[in-house]
């Protein structure tokens, strides 16, 4: 009985330590970053060929807010 006590009160508390660790959430900012810029890319890329400078305007600074807070998160990292 003490053995299975011991095992839930174990799983409870990785499953606490894994939602409370603040690592995890940078690591899944980072990952939506990721994939937020290669949206950007391709809207980029869609706008040069269409020589779209509006666009393009909007894409690189979305591509250069998204690029400042990867850099700042890798920071909080190492």
């Amino acid at each position: 009985m003490l053995t299975l006590i011991a095992g839930v009160v174990g799983i409870i508390a990785t499953i606490l330590a894994w939602n409370l660790n603040p690592k995890r959430k940078i690591y899944a900012e980072l990952d939506s970053i990721y994939k937020q810029l290669e949206e950007c890319y391709v809207k980029r890329d869609k706008a040069l060929a269409d020589n779209d400078m509006p666009a393009l305007s909007i894409v690189t600074a979305d591509i250069v807010r998204l690029r400042t807070r990867k850099a700042d998160l890798h920071k909080r990292l190492g």
